[in-house]
């Protein structure tokens, strides 16, 4: 009952950067809705929720004046920058942030890297991965290089506009020397807030790798999604913080998948089991409540 409590008081004002709700074209656990309507009853202070197919910055004032109204919590969209979407394009991210977008995620299911990545897994691992219910007839895969591995001129408007914004520039799927070239252009640009989404799965990083990229002032996302997919484990989050700092991370769920848990239950589990592996509370307040809200400039 102790540990329930301290649980309940650890989600008042947590946030998470990174909710796959539906309706989409993938199957999700819950809608835009519930996924709000769970996160007021837990007492949450915002979440960024996620398309892997589209924009959900334009859902968001419907959301607001219809389903969150006077409550305190604060809902966000964002967009991939997959080819549905319309792939590394100047116009989807300025259309995006026009509509109040708070993240911008580089190319994800429709990256190179992911793909090569995912052809190269065994059948049971790639069967972890959801699946659209439609097949687009053509999705080929995105980098972020032209011929002579140098940046797409793209890159660099598409981070000007994100620094303009102050907005999370998001890493996505992309290989490591797609992600070292665009958190230096980043940066050149004025990027304030880039986040490396669980840099563990597809980048494959090491631990040493985790505390450069720290130290240069770049945030590591951990997600839970990946837990039940048997492709992290909490033991191991708990190393990845404890190496880099807490300053510097963020815990995300990446939930909304059928089969796991809701996104507020799995920061439930989340929660109960860093607590008895030992992370402090202040640990937990930093990368579940502080360093979002700094990302969302809700600080």
């Amino acid at each position: 009952m102790i540990i329930m409590d301290k649980i309940d008081q650890l989600l008042q004002g947590a946030i998470d950067l990174h909710i796959h709700s539906g309706p989409g074209l993938i199957d999700r656990s819950l809608n835009h809705v519930e996924a709000c309507q769970e996160a007021m009853a837990a007492g949450m202070k915002a979440v960024v929720l996620k398309d892997q197919h589209g924009t959900t910055a334009n859902l968001v004032p419907f959301l607001r004046e219809y389903i969150i109204r006077d409550h305190p919590l604060k809902v966000y969209g964002g967009v991939p920058l997959n080819n549905a979407a319309g792939g590394v394009n100047p116009r989807v991210v300025e259309a995006a942030i026009g509509y109040g977008a708070k993240v911008i995620w580089m190319p994800t299911l429709s990256a190179k890297h992911h793909k090569e990545e995912h052809a190269r897994q065994t059948a049971s691992a790639r069967a972890t991965m959801p699946k659209p219910r439609i097949v687009l007839a053509s999705d080929p895969p995105i980098t972020l290089l032209d011929g002579n591995g140098r940046l797409l001129p793209e890159v660099k408007e598409i981070c000007q506009m994100i620094a303009q914004a102050d907005i999370i520039l998001g890493c996505g799927h992309l290989s490591k020397k797609e992600t070292d070239l665009l958190i230096e252009e980043g940066k050149v640009q004025g990027v304030r807030k880039i986040v490396i989404n669980h840099p563990e799965l597809h980048l494959g990083v090491t631990l040493d790798d985790m505390r450069e990229y720290a130290k240069a002032g770049v945030f590591l996302e951990h997600v839970l999604a990946i837990v039940y997919s048997k492709k992290s484990t909490y033991e191991y989050i708990l190393e990845m913080i404890r190496a880099t700092g807490a300053g510097q991370t963020v815990i995300s769920t990446d939930l909304g998948q059928p089969g796991r848990p809701r996104p507020v239950q799995g920061l439930k589990e989340f929660l109960g089991a860093m607590l008895m592996l030992g992370l402090t509370e202040n640990e937990i307040k930093t990368v579940l409540h502080d360093n979002p809200a700094k990302l969302l400039n809700l600080a």
